[in-house]
């Protein structure tokens, strides 16, 4: 029997020559044709290098509004060399001569365009082949299913999506809009997308929406890391799945806090099965009634749809690949990266070292990914230090790191903030020649500012594409290192789902 990778290197990858000597014939003879198959076939569709090269010139000067025949193409190629190998210039003549009808042009360009494909799939056939057999090194055996996934996921793409959905005319757009009012006639107020969980987040945007990059920015320890676990587990207990880049840490230390907060218990509690009192500075063990709610809530946030991808350095390229796995199999409602920052641009964005570069190149992918997978991303990203040395610590824009394609780029960027915690880092301090009577009177404002603070977020929403922006309320719960939502009559509903 026959070595079919052995055969597969014997074989003439498929070409249909007579079918693109045809076309081509066709295009010089009636640039009409043109308008029937610009959206089937490209020059790089063509497998005869000197065809494509033809169809190119042809495309340009049509695109162009030039005229595009034997005579102004042999003007084109007349001392280019281009054409060389097919004998020169004379070659358009034969081409002409070739041509069997312009009413066939849009069979032909199939033709072509079917041959293009298999050869492409044989092509990434030899690579899969290949880095089986280990011929690169340094690649094992699951990074290489992820490059050959993620060759052929390009490949479908660009095998379905040129051509179709790039250009529309206003009656089937008028459809989309008209669907998308219905759908919020018939939400009465409500929401329109996918609720985030958080109330008023979801009233201010109704709903996060697919094909929408949200940029959730802060400083360290204001808790964005808490505001995305909280945002995961509310989507996932609407049986959304949820996919979850924890970039930042792994990925059990994130899903503990979900636990903690289900549990109502501190987060030690679940990390270290021990309570720590930090009034008396004594600890101890968990009760038998907290050991069970700590199972009983583990459980719940275990049975919930997350997918943790907690690889140190992602590129967008790889969380790509996992997200259109994931939509495939099971369905995919959302995307968290736990952050821009630490994303990797890899080998399609890098851009020598310069990070602002790098990072306009990731936030434009994240963007580029929810509209093509359809579903809201969230990203979430530091901010500068510059917030600091400003009297009022609240993030503006400007505060934006590294790169202000992240305006641009995203379609809602929010900031969070805690006062309360800027107050406690900074306790009035006795300044020079100040008498004690004025700094009773600062620390009294302090005690009041702290106590008014106590336990409040803010979610700034400074930024919304399609609706208002304002402050949205959180409240915060140390103890758990959890964001709940204000409080409202109902309370808050805990990941898993219920009250």
């Amino acid at each position: 029997m026959t070595d079919p990778v052995i055969g597969l290197s014997l074989r003439t990858p498929p070409a249909n020559l007579e079918a693109e000597q045809a076309l081509l014939g066709a295009l010089l003879a009636n640039n009409k044709a043109y308008e029937r198959v610009a959206d089937i076939v490209r020059a790089e569709h063509f497998a005869d290098a000197v065809h494509a090269t033809i169809y190119a010139a042809i495309a340009r000067r049509i695109d162009t509004g030039q005229l595009a025949d034997v005579v102004t193409l042999r003007q084109d190629f007349e001392h280019s060399g281009l054409l060389d190998d097919a004998g020169g210039p004379a070659y358009l003549a034969q081409l002409l001569s070739a041509m069997v009808g312009i009413i066939n042009a849009d069979a032909y360009a199939r033709v072509i365009r079917d041959a293009w494909l298999r050869r492409e799939l044989i092509n990434t056939g030899e690579v899969a082949v290949n880095l089986a057999f280990g011929a690169e090194a340094g690649v094992d055996a699951d990074a290489a299913l992820e490059r050959v996934e993620s060759s052929l996921f390009a490949l479908g793409e660009q095998a379905k999506g040129r051509g179709k959905g790039d250009l529309a005319d206003a009656s089937a757009i008028a459809a989309q809009v008209e669907a998308a009012h219905f759908r919020a006639v018939e939400a009465k107020g409500g929401l329109v997308g996918l609720a985030s969980g958080y109330r008023g987040f979801d009233r201010l945007k109704g709903g996060m929406i697919g094909g929408e990059f949200i940029l959730i920015g802060a400083r360290p320890a204001m808790g964005k890391t808490a505001l995305a676990a909280g945002i995961t587990a509310r989507v996932a207990a609407q049986q959304e799945p949820v996919l979850f880049v924890s970039a930042e840490m792994p990925s059990y230390q994130v899903q503990a806090r979900m636990v903690a907060a289900k549990a109502n218990l501190p987060l030690q509690a679940v990390l270290r099965a021990f309570v720590f009192d930090p009034g008396s500075n004594h600890g101890r063990g968990l009760s038998q009634r907290e050991t069970d709610a700590f199972i009983e809530a583990n459980r719940a946030v275990a049975a919930l749809p997350i997918t943790w991808d907690a690889r140190a350095r992602p590129t967008v390229a790889s969380i790509r690949t996992r997200a259109r796995r994931l939509k495939a199999r099971r369905g995919l409602g959302l995307i968290v990266v736990d952050y821009l920052q630490l994303l990797s641009p890899g080998t399609e964005g890098g851009q020598g070292g310069n990070r602002n570069q790098e990072l306009t190149a990731i936030s434009a992918d994240l963007k580029g990914l929810a509209v093509e997978l359809d579903v809201p991303v969230i990203s979430l990203s530091q901010l500068s230090r510059a917030v600091e040395q400003r009297e009022d610590k609240r993030p503006v824009m400007s505060d934006l790191r590294d790169s202000g394609s992240l305006e641009q780029d995203a379609d809602v960027i929010a900031f969070l903030y805690r006062e309360e915690y800027y107050l406690k880092a900074n306790p009035p301090k006795r300044r020079e020649t100040e008498k004690e009577e004025k700094l009773a009177e600062r620390t009294d404002a302090w005690r009041r500012a702290l106590a008014d603070t106590a336990g409040v977020g803010e979610l700034i929403v400074a930024k919304h594409r399609q609706g208002a922006t304002g402050t949205v309320r959180l409240r915060w719960a140390d103890r758990l290192t959890w964001f709940f939502d204000e409080q409202e009559g109902g309370g808050d509903t805990p990941p898993g789902g219920q009250e």
